[in-house]
């Protein structure tokens, strides 16, 4: 018998992208990618902060959204029926909701844009919208969560991303199933309702009601691009909507970063969780979640995982031309955990050394000619080292000559030998941070120089 083949198991983002139609729309052929002069900051960017909020940070223990779904096979210990989420709304009172104190946290650490949930997936509105009363203007009149970020961001001199779900569990409520996989072509998995019981079928909906749907995230989104100024990212998340179109989009803010989990195609691809298995072409950004495992805040994941994990990530995304961006979510205060200016201090102490490694910076050609990520300045080259990579460091040279590598923390001038092609650096044990450290290479100008 010949060898099976392994069957992969989905991830959870893709499990989650798979319920909510991200990359589907028809919209996906007649995309081209933003020329405009005041849109080319994003390959640049780097680093991003992704701002994951909402009502279920008041329960401290489901996901955003996600944990009133029933069934998920991702996650589940963690959920509650539709009626004991959208219960929640009540309770939200984030009266320590100041973000230009943690933007500029972010701001100091490097951080160069900033993206926030707007809406997620439950359907409540962080800003005051005509369109529906799931949200911040029935239960906190007077209150703009999204104007005060935005003009955070501004403060903060970062670029203003701004998060929005066009799939929406609370505007279509009596027309959907609240129970992972249900509905899906084939499947015998019974329906539920907002209470978690199982139903024979959903309703039908009336003549027009998908018309009325596209009008309201339509509505939303217009209220988002006029409302605030300039909008430097639009950050959809589920699709195949007809909804708005991009040239409208750009119509009304001509220099934004459009992503494409909406119409299909986008200025950049967003890759969740995962670094790609090759390296992409063109601009991208990885995200991914500082915290162990939610978008939304959960009070026993409050401390954040280590620097470690997340230079190590930053470093593999930058090597391959990419941004990151992390998410953090804030306590259903509005203020951020604790761990969170811990772990902003410790970047900005190692940005005070590493910027220039990041930023400003080529892509390298990891693994193909160097054996960790890498990014390019002219003849220089910087070697991004994890903290758990013990081997020595490994560079074709191309018949190029190194003129000498440093370590660019402290200035200690590494050993180097080559043989044939291939140069050898030692970075000695001893010499380790416990973070990522960065190798500087400078290459002669010209072969034999």
């Amino acid at each position: 018998m010949g060898k099976q083949k392994k069957t992969e198991v989905p991830s959870s983002a893709q499990q989650q992208h798979a319920m909510i139609g991200v990359g589907a729309s028809p919209e996906r052929d007649k995309f081209r990618r933003t020329t405009h002069p005041d849109a080319q900051w994003f390959p640049e960017a780097g680093l991003g902060l992704f701002v994951c909020w909402g009502i279920s940070a008041v329960h401290g223990d489901i996901d955003l959204s996600w944990g009133m779904i029933a069934d998920r096979p991702w996650d589940k210990r963690r959920q509650v029926t539709p009626e004991e989420y959208y219960a929640l709304a009540e309770r939200f009172r984030p009266d320590s909701f100041r973000p230009e104190r943690w933007l500029r946290a972010a701001r100091e650490a490097g951080f160069r844009y900033a993206v926030f949930t707007t809406k997620h997936h439950d359907g409540y509105t962080l800003w005051p919208s005509a369109y529906t009363d799931m949200g911040v203007q029935k239960y906190l009149p007077g209150v703009d969560l999204v104007g005060d970020f935005v003009e955070a961001c501004r403060r903060c001199d970062l670029k203003v991303g701004l998060y929005y779900s066009p799939p929406d569990w609370h505007f279509n409520r009596q027309y959907m199933s609240y129970r992972y996989n249900s509905g899906k072509e084939g499947s015998t998995i019974a329906h539920y309702d907002r209470r978690h019981q199982e139903i024979a079928a959903l309703p039908v909906k009336p003549p027009g009601w998908d018309e009325y749907f596209h009008a309201y995230i339509r509505g939303q989104t217009l209220e988002l691009l006029t409302r605030y100024g300039k909008v430097d990212v639009l950050w959809f998340d589920g699709g195949d909507y007809p909804s708005i179109s991009v040239e409208e989009i750009r119509s009304l803010q001509p220099s934004i970063v459009i992503n494409p989990r909406m119409h299909g195609q986008g200025d950049f691809l967003t890759p969740e969780c995962k670094m790609p298995d090759d390296q992409p072409t063109g601009w991208w950004e990885l995200c991914d979640t500082w915290g162990y495992g939610s978008w939304g805040y959960t009070k026993r994941y409050e401390e954040l995982r280590p620097n470690s994990w997340m230079l190590t990530d930053f470093a593999k995304v930058r090597g391959w031309g990419g941004n990151f961006l992390v998410n953090v979510a804030p306590r259903p205060d509005g203020e951020q955990p604790d761990s969170y200016y811990d772990r902003m201090r410790e970047i900005a102490m190692w940005m005070n050394y590493g910027a220039e490694a990041v930023f400003g910076v080529e892509r390298g050609s990891y693994p193909a000619v160097v054996n960790v990520p890498t990014t390019i300045k002219g003849d220089v080259w910087y070697l991004l080292v994890p903290p758990d990579f013990s081997e020595p460091l490994y560079v074709k040279t191309g018949g190029r000559k190194i003129c000498d590598a440093l370590l660019l923390r402290n200035g200690t001038r590494l050993s180097v030998a080559t043989e044939s092609d291939t140069a050898r650096i030692d970075l000695p044990t001893a010499e380790r941070s416990g973070l990522v450290d960065i190798v500087k290479v400078r290459w002669t100008k010209t072969t034999g120089e």
